[in-house]
């Protein structure tokens, strides 16, 4: 084990997490939406699928290599994009992407991030992939795919499940803005957590750094700047623009309806993640996992399919791929790892799935990853 074994899981990590960071920022990456059923739903998901074990094996050799996009990298799972992730514990993201440089595995970062885009770029320079919230403004557009293009992002992650900020009950009661307005309930709150406090301000303030030069305004709240800087629904002509700008993997973000991921297609997309955003968007919508069983086969043939939302370890990262996922992405694991552990967390959080995924194979009789499939499955 590779890993700090007082730590063996990702529940493990958010509990100290939770103790580490105040309550304020630990609810923006926790929260849901409305009665946070959604985000409840996709954990059912995952826990209603069964595998059948298959014995009288060799499984003394067990690869879990992928080839994604031309590249091959370590392990099935990457880091999803958190925007304000600096918040959970200042410089996360950059420790993240380090982190994933050195497992092997794809980071990506969110255009809501509180890093520059081309400082992750930097270290992260094989495995970076780019979230995009599309800006309403064509030239904000343009601008934005050309730094993220020279910076030497490998795959673009278009967002398209945020057509209005989100209404986030957690968020709103505990007044979060742009930048930080410092209440008497956060400042007591950071207060009581010191390492935290100190910490920041040493480092500064997190901020979305990279589109601070679309913004007006300095006190807008955080749903409010998403919707006035995003589109108000990322439309097919959106999409198209993009894959005219973009020179390499396209990948559509937030797909959920079976007909969605045919236009998508369609309209030259590469890629897939099938995702509910975490619970974060729309509390009555389907789980990841439903979605992709719902999938067409003509996109599981000619796109890559992978998904979000959920996961919590590597016997998920295997029951995703049992239904059809070819990689699977998480970003409150990795967040509640650097949280709850600083930098180092990012690498614990990478050798927790590398170990559950090996010895989840290994216990089901499969040789590899790739081998995984729906012959595995044993119910719901």
């Amino acid at each position: 084990m590779d890993y700090d074994t007082r730590y063996p899981g990702i529940d493990d990590l958010k509990r100290l997490a939770k103790r580490r960071v105040p309550n304020f920022a630990f609810d923006y990456m926790e929260a849901g939406i409305d009665r946070e059923m959604g985000k409840r739903r996709n954990r059912d998901a995952f826990d209603a699928v069964r595998l059948w074990p298959r014995y009288l094996r060799d499984v003394s050799a067990t690869e879990i290599e992928v080839t994604t996009f031309g590249r091959r990298y370590a392990m099935p799972l990457g880091v999803a994009p958190v925007g304000l992730g600096n918040m959970m514990w200042p410089q996360a993201e950059r420790s993240l992407a380090a982190a994933a440089q050195q497992a092997n595995i794809p980071y990506v970062l969110s255009t809501f991030s509180t890093t520059d885009l081309a400082e992750i770029a930097q270290a992260a320079p094989d495995v970076c992939w780019f979230q995009l919230y599309t800006p309403q403004q064509p030239a904000a557009l343009k601008d934005l795919l050309a730094r993220v293009q020279a910076a030497g992002f490998h795959v673009l992650v278009v967002t398209v499940d945020i057509p209005v900020g989100a209404k986030r009950n957690r968020e709103l009661k505990n007044g979060l803005k742009l930048p930080f307005s410092f209440t008497w309930n956060i400042v007591w709150q950071s207060m009581t957590h010191p390492r935290w406090a100190l910490t920041t301000l040493r480092h500064g303030r997190p901020d979305f750094v990279n589109v601070q030069r679309y913004r007006s305004g300095s006190t807008t709240g955080l749903a409010e700047f998403i919707t006035n800087f995003s589109a108000q629904g990322v439309s097919r002509e959106h999409l198209r623009t993009i894959r005219r700008i973009w020179q390499g993997p396209l990948v559509v973000k937030g797909v959920q309806h079976p007909q969605d991921a045919l236009d998508a297609l369609n309209l030259g997309a590469d890629g897939l993640i099938l995702s509910n955003h975490g619970g974060r968007q729309l509390d009555g919508a389907p789980s990841s996992l439903e979605s992709l069983r719902r999938l067409p086969d003509e996109v599981h043939r000619r796109m890559t399919v992978m998904l979000d939302s959920g996961v919590r370890t590597g016997l998920d990262v295997i029951r995703a791929k049992a239904l059809g996922a070819q990689m699977v992405f998480s970003g409150r694991s990795f967040f509640y790892g650097v949280a709850a552990l600083g930098v180092k967390g990012g690498r614990q959080v990478a050798g927790i799935y590398r170990d559950e995924i090996t010895r989840t194979l290994k216990q089901l009789g499969c040789a590899s990853f790739e081998a995984m499939d729906g012959s595995w499955l044993a119910g719901a």
